[in-house]
């Protein structure tokens, strides 16, 4: 998202002034408080130091909370990676804002669908009764309605556990970037089974070296792409360069035959002594065109040739391992693979 001017952030701290008087509920020295917290807030969000204009703020909320505190308190969290916290301060902002402030509402509705497309989120899937289970998230506890349904969160790593009696705990880490829609599958395994699911994923963890080398990254598929582009571009160099050859051939052939125009043969005549050397010089540039433009034709073929490898390799060597995992899992009488990834 882009950023605001400063300026702008400037002339809202103005209109956040004069909401302190529109409750008389605090003493007149909590507000001169609240006052001086947001100078000081303002001093630090100009030198960017986010984490001591959101103390600031904050505590001038504590004191009486108006719409434009609210507002820079979603600001700095926003600079702070903080976007699920700033979303739900925008909002509240909103709430409280009044008709005179209309700069600040104004700005409001845009800043709050912005932070929505870059807050990421997680869905977890899960076959069982959701009423049965516990869901954590970083330590958290969340509601069981939770599962089918996309989880805001902030962009970085957040650990994620299931529970359930007479089931081992499922746990799962995800690395969320702005943007991501992560769908995950909750399987929960029988503690009866642990054991045969350790030695599964033990397996599976064994094979992982050479999956990974062969998804990762290969040096060899960058020299195999740089030498297929330097032979693409070497042979339609040579197919430009003998076509433009070709041409000046046939046209120092088209000059020698208007020398002879009036000539009905190459045999030396006493006015044209000249004419024999003027047809040999004919008959070289005529072979000397056709040579050039069947070069000219090889070169274009092997470019075509090269950029066909070039794209091949490109698709199909893949560069970088795909963004999934199998997890297996063993239930009574069943057993399956359950996908993770990030669409």
């Amino acid at each position: 998202m882009r950023k605001q001017p400063f300026a702008c952030l400037a002339a809202l701290a103005v209109l956040a002034l004069p909401t302190f008087a529109l409750a008389a509920d605090p003493p007149s020295t909590e507000i001169a408080l609240a006052r001086r917290l947001f100078a000081e807030a303002r001093t630090a969000e100009e030198a960017k130091d986010w984490s001591a204009a959101v103390s600031k703020l904050r505590d001038a909320i504590s004191i009486k909370e108006t719409s434009g505190l609210r507002f820079h308190l979603a600001y700095c969290e926003e600079q702070q990676g903080m976007l699920v916290e700033a979303l739900v301060d925008y909002e509240r902002a909103e709430d409280l804002s009044v008709e005179k402030d209309e700069e600040l509402r104004s700005q409001l509705p845009a800043r709050r669908a912005s932070l929505q497309k870059r807050i990421p989120t997680v869905t977890l899937l899960f076959a069982r009764d959701p009423a049965t289970a516990r869901l954590a998230a970083d330590g958290r506890p969340l509601a069981s309605t939770s599962f089918g349904k996309p989880i805001p969160l902030n962009p970085g790593k957040h650990a994620f556990a299931v529970s359930s009696p007479g089931f081992a705990t499922f746990t799962t880490e995800l690395l969320l970037n702005e943007g991501d829609a992560v769908v995950t599958n909750v399987v929960l395994v029988p503690e009866a089974n642990v054991d045969a699911v350790s030695a599964s994923s033990g397996a599976a963890a064994a094979a992982a070296p050479s999956a990974t080398g062969r998804g990762a990254r290969s040096p060899s598929r960058t020299y195999v792409l740089v030498g297929e582009a330097a032979a693409t571009l070497g042979a339609l160099a040579v197919g430009i360069a003998f076509t433009l050859e070709g041409a000046a051939d046939d046209e120092r052939a088209a000059n020698d035959r208007l020398k002879l125009t009036s000539v009905n043969a190459c045999a030396p005549t006493p006015a044209r002594p000249e004419v024999p050397a003027i047809c040999a010089d004919l008959a070289a540039a005529v072979d000397d065109a056709q040579r050039d433009r069947f070069i000219a034709r090889l070169g274009f073929i092997g470019a075509g040739v090269g950029a066909a490898a070039f794209a091949a390799t490109l698709v199909l060597w893949p560069s970088r391992r795909p963004q999934a995992a199998i997890h297996p899992w063993i239930g009574p009488g069943s057993r399956g693979l359950s996908l993770e990834g990030s669409f």
